[in-house]
């Protein structure tokens, strides 16, 4: 049995020992994880760590290249971390449920349903970085070998899945792409037991479509590696990229790669503290993890033993020295760190796992809120936009009561035009020297033939009046459909216009309902059939008669000839004597005359004004049923746009309420997180 710990001894002479039949040899294990996997798989290792030597064991290459240490994986928890697992996932679940109901066309819910899927598996690390920032050759320096090729242009056109498998050397190495673009390689590297490496196109490529591949697939990453390179350190796309990252919360571990480009070491340190100063304020944090590497040449240490198995022990010995020169040691400790739960950082991977989902939730629930916000917020305005139109009627309706007073005035005037017109003829008619009017009903008692004043109330007054107030009604009626229609069809092209894509389905038979009135001026209409030229002109004759009747029909011939003579007498004293010639009773009568004339006059005037009222209380009804059409006929247009816009309103309310409820949740899962720990 030969020892070595640090003794001196070659390893080739440990070998030729082994050739000779030496049962084998003992290291240490801080020693042992320098050792090339091929060279190992050939020898026996016993395991000193303790005062006892335990239980000789072939070294699997499946073991891990770090010994034996405490890996605890989500998959691997007892039953009380199991049940947490699974607590999360109903959480998220819901989670999922409540934001495809709030964002039905989120597409980046799918990152949520994948990550939670993905709960159970290892650790996904996400090399993230320029092109030619030199990530396939950190790639290869973790894995120890060359598996991905090394290039100044982008070499990485796909995500690329880095994941364990069993297999021997001389095997070809396996890889499959998904149907989503996707390329799985399976790699027998130990480091790949827990975790799964990811090779992503970078930032900075000339295809943008790789670049945001890297930005799609970036809020699945439990842990971000951005490569930056020493040449060109945080160049503008790389700080952008950087502010995406902050998006979805995610922890970057940063790798300055081929620091031996530096000249000296103020130069490294220059940039170090230049990298760490801005990403500080980028990522809005005081402590920046920053590992200063050089990956080609750790790589080339890593590869340089399984050349020549021969050659001296302090050529090998130097292999472990190279690699801690190239500042590789100090990720890799880092990295592997995170891999044994026994330690802070192996904790922290484990809370990291369980958070990755969690982001991506928190982020889709921010980006659902905001817009259930808003569509809270069209929703009250659309409910606002039908209830303006709906009440804009009401200032159309003042606008028509204005210009409606144009047209009553116009009809007023007619009808107190042809008043003054009727008056002056009954005055004109009404006189004691008109001889052939008190001979005709007094004298003679002839009422059969018509007096020429009727005729002239007939064709002249009346007749006209009439036609000329049909025709203005007319007009009107004309005016106020071809508004109101107007209007209407205004009101359907604010809605159509405001809500295009919205489908106006309502019952054609209840619209009908409210279509303008055909016939606005019906009451008009009415107000007229009880007047007309012929009807107008018997009322006057037969209110002129019922006046001279009145007057002489009881005082006899001898009387109305005395009467009549104080018409033509020059003085009053005549008047008087020529009446106390007659009778007492003729001048009774005379005396009267003036009285029941104003009484015809007052009648006149009495029906002219009861028509003008009707007239205008007609129009005003007209108006106001018109208006009243246009308003029942918007709110009905209006109401499936509201109803619509109501349901919207409720149902982004009960999201609201629904999304609330699930970020309480989600706070608490992310405080129970932080207060995981399952030993």
């Amino acid at each position: 049995m030969v020892s070595l710990c640090g003794d001196g001894k070659s390893y080739n002479a440990a070998s030729k020992l082994l050739n000779l039949g030496a049962s084998g040899f003992v290291i240490s294990l801080e020693g042992f994880k320098f050792f090339y996997e091929k060279v190992l798989s050939k020898l026996s290792v016993f395991d000193h760590t303790t005062d006892k030597t335990n239980k000789i064991k072939a070294l699997d290459v499946n073991n891990g290249s770090y010994g034996d240490m405490n890996v605890a994986d989500l998959i691997e928890l007892e039953d009380r971390g199991r049940q947490f697992v699974e607590a999360e996932k109903a959480v998220l679940r819901e989670a999922i449920k409540v934001i495809q109901k709030a964002s039905p066309l989120e597409e980046e819910v799918s990152l949520l349903i994948d990550a939670v899927s993905h709960l159970d598996e290892p650790f996904l690390l996400v090399i993230v970085g320029e092109f030619n920032s030199g990530k396939s050759s950190v790639i290869n320096a973790l894995l120890g070998r060359r598996y991905l090729k090394e290039g100044v242009v982008p070499t990485t056109n796909e995500i690329t899945f880095l994941r364990y498998s069993k297999f021997n050397h001389d095997e070809k190495q396996h890889s499959e792409r998904h149907p989503d673009g996707q390329f799985i390689c399976y790699l027998p590297a130990p480091i790949l037991k827990k975790m799964i490496i990811v090779d992503t196109p970078g930032t900075n490529v000339i295809l943008q479509r790789q670049q945001r591949l890297t930005e799609e697939f970036l809020p699945r990453a439990d842990l971000l590696l951005f490569v930056i390179s020493s040449d060109r350190p945080l160049t503008e796309s790389e700080v952008a990229f950087l502010r995406y990252t902050q998006q979805w919360k995610k922890k970057v571990v940063f790798v300055l790669n081929k620091i031996d480009l530096y000249r000296s070491a103020n130069e490294l340190e220059e940039a170090i503290a230049f990298i760490k100063e801005n990403t500080r304020k980028l990522l809005n944090t005081e402590k920046v993890i920053l590992y200063p590497v050089s990956a080609r040449s750790a790589l080339e240490a890593k590869l340089s033993p399984s050349s020549d198995l021969e050659k001296d022990y302090k050529e090998l010995a130097a292999t472990p020295a190279q690699v801690k020169a190239s500042g590789f040691l100090e990720l890799e400790k880092f990295l592997y760190s995170f891999l044994d739960g026994s330690t802070g950082t192996g904790l922290e991977r484990r809370k990291l796992k369980l958070e990755t989902p969690v982001r991506i939730a928190e982020r889709l629930l921010s980006s659902s809120e905001a817009f259930v916000r808003q569509e809270l917020q069209y929703a009250k305005k659309d409910i606002n936009a039908v209830n303006e139109l709906v009440n804009s009627v009401n200032m159309y309706a003042l606008k028509m009561e204005s210009e409606s007073i144009s047209w009553k005035r116009r009809i007023l005037s007619l009808i107190d035009t042809t008043k003054a017109r009727a008056v002056k003829l009954i005055q004109s008619t009404l006189k004691l020297t008109n001889f052939d009017v008190v001979s005709r009903y007094v004298l003679k008692g002839d009422s059969s033939a018509s007096m020429p004043a009727a005729s002239t109330i007939r064709n002249d007054i009346v007749g006209p009046a009439l036609s000329d107030a049909q025709t203005l009604l007319e007009d009107y009626k004309m005016w106020l459909q071809s508004n109101i229609a107007s209007e209407r069809r205004l009101y359907e092209e604010s809605f159509e216009k405001r809500w295009p894509s919205f489908v106006f389905s309502c019952n054609h038979s209840q619209m009908e309902t409210y279509e303008p009135l055909t016939k606005a001026n019906e009451v008009n209409v009415k107000v007229f059939q009880k007047f007309s030229p012929n009807v107008a002109s018997n009322l006057f004759e037969e209110e002129i008669r019922e006046v001279f009747l009145g007057t002489f029909g009881g005082i006899g011939a001898a009387g109305v000839s005395a009467s009549l003579l104080t018409t033509v007498l020059p003085t009053t004293i005549e008047d008087l004597l020529a009446l106390a010639l007659c009778s007492a009773g003729g001048l009774l009568a005379i005396s009267n005359f003036p009285a029941r004339r104003q009484q015809v006059v007052d009648k006149v005037s009495r029906i002219a004004d009861v028509l003008a009222r009707e007239i205008e209380e007609a129009m005003e009804k007209d108006l106001t049923d018109n208006i009243k059409n246009l308003e029942n006929f918007v709110t009905l247009m209006g109401k499936p746009y509201k109803d619509a816009a109501q349901d919207r309103l409720d149902k982004s309310m009960q999201i609201q309420d629904e999304l609330t409820n699930i970020e309480k949740k989600l706070q608490t899962l992310q405080i129970e997180i932080q207060g995981f720990d399952v030993s």
